[in-house]
């Protein structure tokens, strides 16, 4: 990678000030004392993580965390370094113009040790809200549906054109034009410092069915262009057609990225039916599945008939056989008061996503939370804090057993998936039961990942029967437990003696062990 030189001179110089800065940070704060963001940090148990381990940086979207928390999340808490709002050329301007605020100093950072420090930028996304206001004249005109008199269809809400009534059809020109707009400022940045980690956050552009079906059926090229096809199929063409278009050329452009996403595969259905549902065409548009995983935002959380854990197994039993076996998904334990889940049952369940496939994920949290400008946040991590904090632990446990999601597969389990009769449940736990066990089996030797969460209810033991390995009681936790299994033939024609070792003793300090 090259970068400029005088930039990396200036590199190095904020290296040593940003460290003698946060020097200052470094003592612990009284236990009970009110704290920011930034001393909670520093006053929590610090997961660790295996060196050299093949995870993903973890990434995060919501409001920018202060200077001092992006650092210590990249430094301790397997965090790509977050660059502030969205890479677009006001942002990268700024970086320039001013090399003292946070955006330059982080960028400097990462310029100095791109290791340590791996950038994560939001991409500018030219085709949405008032970004649509500089698409050039010629492709607004062909941006939407028209009817049969070639007069723009207008939405019912606004009597106008809207999102809802984007053309299906709209031409290759109007993404190549978004794909220039988004990739020119990430090209600025890359002239600094490498990119780790690119986040298109999606929704954008053309819709699904529940929004825009009346719209389609409104205009005659549409139809005609339909045909016999369902409209699911019809629209993940389309769309595919469109964002593939801006993912290739950013995808094309940092071949050394460690991921790109956009926003978002869910699976069919996904949340409230098909007619909100991608198509597995869109699995194309980023390096890996993706799925929105928000407690109860169009979910009944942890159980209940739309439990989340079901949502994202659905999912991965989909994308498994299309050659999609991992996954980078976007996380959020709730955002709302009303709404948000208990510590342990959070870390439990992301426990479970790691051990299905999970080698990333992006922390959401979408209310403004407490403590960006630096100031006290109270006793106890606020609720976002929490969530990342959590993540970082469970990835930091998985970084131990990566091994097992790179050269190991996710068994489908005895029974049907709930959701879908034909595809496999990839549980092992009793059906329409909350006690949840997944396993894994490396596919080198005679080995297995077994995960048991209680995602409801208390702390109790659940024994499985698993292909080749045996009969196992493991104990499901509200935090998650996570076990190494493997198994041998004491006696020739008598069952396999199965050997279990629990990896997180503690299981909200899931990485005690290697401390």
């Amino acid at each position: 990678m090259r970068h400029v030189a005088s930039f990396l001179v200036f590199s190095l110089l904020l290296m040593t000030c940003a460290s003698s800065v946060r020097a200052d940070d470094d003592v612990q704060p009284e236990d009970g004392a009110s704290k920011s963001l930034h001393g909670h940090l520093k006053a929590a148990t610090i997961p660790v993580f295996r060196e050299g381990h093949s995870l993903l940086p973890l990434s995060r979207w919501g409001w920018s965390m202060p200077f001092e928390v992006r650092v210590e999340l990249a430094e301790r808490w397997g965090y790509a370094l977050e660059f502030g709002d969205y890479a677009t050329h006001q942002q990268v301007d700024e970086v320039e113009k001013n090399p003292q605020s946070v955006n330059a100093r982080l960028i400097a950072l990462t310029a100095a040790d791109p290791e340590r420090y791996p950038l994560a930028v939001l991409t500018h996304r030219p085709l949405s809200g008032r970004s649509l206001e500089t698409m050039p004249e010629d492709l607004l005109a062909d941006y939407y549906l028209r009817d049969a008199d070639g007069q723009v269809i207008p939405d019912e809400k606004t009597g106008k054109a809207s999102w809802r009534t984007i053309d299906p059809l709209a031409p290759d020109a109007i993404f190549e034009w978004a794909a220039a707009e988004t990739l020119a400022p990430l090209l600025r940045l890359r002239e600094k410092a490498p990119l780790a980690v690119i986040l298109n956050g999606g929704e954008y552009g053309l819709t699904v069915a529940g929004h825009a079906l009346k719209y389609w059926e409104q205009s005659p090229a549409v139809l005609a262009a339909k045909g016999e096809k369902s409209w699911l199929d019809f629209m993940s063409e389309q769309k595919t057609r469109q964002e593939l278009i801006i993912s290739t050329a950013v995808r094309e452009a940092f071949p050394e990225r460690d991921v790109y996403l956009w926003y978002h595969f869910a699976g069919i259905p996904s949340w409230d039916g098909p007619a909100y549902s991608n198509g597995p065409e869109l699995l194309a548009v980023s390096d890996f599945p993706d799925q929105s995983l928000y407690y109860r935002h169009f979910n009944t959380g942890w159980d209940g008939n739309r439990d989340l854990l079901t949502n994202f197994l659905h999912a991965t039993a989909q994308a498994i056989p299309l050659g999609h076996p991992l996954s980078y998904n976007w996380v959020c334990g709730g955002w709302k008061e009303e709404a948000i889940s208990p510590a342990d049952r959070y870390l439990g369940f992301l426990k479970c996503l790691y051990t299905g496939g999970q080698i990333g994920a992006v922390a959401g949290y979408f209310s403004l939370p407490e403590g960006l400008k630096g100031d006290l946040v109270g006793e106890e991590p606020p609720p976002h804090l929490r969530q990342m904090m959590a993540l970082g632990h469970a990835q930091a446990l998985f970084s131990h057993v990566d091994e097992f999601l790179r050269a190991g597969d996710l068994l489908p389990g005895p029974h049907p998936h709930s959701r879908e009769a034909k595809l496999p449940a990839y549980e092992f736990g009793e059906p329409c039961d909350t006690a949840r066990v997944l396993v894994r089996r490396h596919r080198d030797r005679a080995a297995w990942l077994i995960c048991a969460w209680a995602a409801a209810g208390d702390a109790r033991e659940v024994t499985i029967q698993v292909p080749e390995l045996g009969e196992a009681t493991v104990l499901a936790r509200p935090a998650g437990s996570l076990y190494l299994a493997t198994s041998r033939h004491a006696i020739d024609y008598e069952p396999p003696v199965v050997s279990l070792k629990l990896l997180d003793t503690d299981p909200l300090d899931p990485t005690a062990d290697w401390r």
